[in-house]
């Protein structure tokens, strides 16, 4: 298993180029049913970021399998093939990616924390179409464990870490008091309800919230505001001081006229696809502040923290990436012990239903520990025959525990009593002559 990831994020992107590409529909199942070595996909979209998970086998070629993502991408989102230019990291890189993604280190606002949930979203998506192979889903569910330990361990998840706190902060430069403030909310997805809790923790009282989709009251009854029907919008406008735009559907919500018949207003939109028309900016009686503007004021995060968490993610990622190693060698086990399960169920019918004296279970222990050893014992005298004693008793060391030097010291070669009834026992430290027939 390969985790590859495949990204146009605010790092690398103008987030115009993000947002156009955010409007592709339906893509980790059309990636499934396009490339055929793909085990899982996974796609992550937030507000300034489309970042494509995808679990491949380690054979893949990396480049072609670029290329195949970027294609799909392309004609999903109906943008030029040479426009789409994704970042792309597989192996360890990826997973540390995946993983500090995860945590809110690669966010525009550093220790973020709405990321963690936007990814746990991803994946249930993903598990819902049928695209999040376990690997994948066990990868998801290992970063968001590590974005929790990284917001505690490091606090960079502290208050103002996020991207609606920056945005109310840069908000709050143009308006008065918080508990004086009439805010109108357009929009009912994670954001708004992210929204509405950090006005809470301000002070802000008079919040409604207003939603194209009809979910505005359903929405606003959950957390103890108000709603402005569809009809009642233009005055909801009018009365508000702070509009906060987050709906992200590719079309404007608030358009140049509607602003224009508004008071005097601030209008923060925190969608992709812009919510509000851009040239509301030119209005006298707007100020305008979007995801560019918030971008290009996001505080430091502090650089110990950084270097903690960096740490963390490190740390996580290598146990990940040892339990992976493990369980790929469950089929191995699963044979081994279908294997042996079968050697001694066929020597339990091979016992018959009599009963048996102690001579007689001792017998069938040294008969199926005979059978047991069988293989191994044949590929012992193979190997030094060929020379090759020293690659067998390695091998023979990792499987069973044993000391190399143990093994061909000799230490244990009186140790097995040979029972009168099957072979004679050594006498003088020479074999007896017919021990070879335990790997016969």
């Amino acid at each position: 298993m390969t985790i590859h990831v495949l990204s146009a994020d605010h790092r690398y992107a103008p987030l115009d180029d993000i947002a156009r590409l955010s409007g592709a529909t339906d893509l980790g199942p059309t990636l499934m049913r396009s490339l055929a070595q793909v085990r899982g996909v996974m796609v992550l979209r937030t507000c300034n970021r489309v970042t494509i998970y995808v679990d491949a086998p380690a054979s893949a070629d990396p480049h072609a399998l670029k290329d195949a993502v970027e294609c799909e991408l392309a004609q999903a989102s109906h943008t030029p093939r040479e426009d789409v230019q994704l970042r792309h990291l597989w192996g360890r890189d990826g997973l540390v990616d995946l993983f500090a993604t995860a945590s809110g280190l690669e966010s525009m606002v550093i220790g973020e924390r709405e990321i963690a949930g936007q990814m746990r979203r991803a994946a249930r998506t993903a598990w819902e179409d049928g695209t999040l192979s376990c690997d994948l889903g066990r990868a998801a569910e290992r970063a968001s464990a590590t974005s929790r330990r990284v917001a505690t361990e490091t606090g960079l998840a502290g208050a103002g870490r996020s991207v609606v706190a920056v945005g109310l902060d840069m908000a709050a430069a143009h308006l008065g008091p918080w508990e004086a403030t009439r805010v109108l909310i357009v929009g009912t997805g994670a954001y708004a309800g992210a929204t509405v809790s950090a006005l809470s923790a301000l002070g802000a009282s008079e919040v409604s919230v207003y939603s194209t989709s009809g979910r505005a009251r359903e929405f606003a009854q959950g957390r103890g505001i108000g709603w402005v029907e569809s009809a009642s919008l233009p005055a909801a406008l009018k009365r508000s001081d702070l509009v906060v735009t987050c709906r992200g559907l590719g079309s404007p919500v608030l358009t140049r006229d509607m602003a224009a018949a508004s008071g005097r207003t601030v209008v923060l939109d925190l969608a992709l696809m812009r919510d509000a028309e851009s040239s509301v900016s030119s209005l006298p009686n707007v100020t305008l502040i979007d995801l560019p503007t918030i971008q290009a004021s996001v505080p430091a995060a502090d650089a110990d923290a950084l270097t903690r968490a960096r740490a963390i993610i490190d740390e996580e990622v290598s146990s990940f990436e040892r339990g992976l190693g493990a369980r790929s060698m469950d089929p191995v086990v699963r044979h081994l012990r279908s294997r042996v399960f079968r050697i001694v169920e066929e020597e339990i019918d091979r016992l018959g239903d009599a009963p048996l004296s102690t001579e007689d279970a001792a017998r069938a222990l040294r008969h199926l520990a005979a059978r047991l050893i069988h293989n191994p014992t044949v590929l012992a005298r193979r190997a030094g025959e060929e020379s090759q004693q020293e690659r067998y008793l390695e091998a023979l060391s990792v499987v069973l525990g044993i000391d190399e030097a143990s093994l061909t010291s000799g230490d244990h070669a009186g140790g097995h009593a040979f029972s009168s009834g099957d072979h004679d026992r050594p006498v003088g430290g020479r074999c007896p002559h017919d021990v070879h027939t335990l790997g016969a």
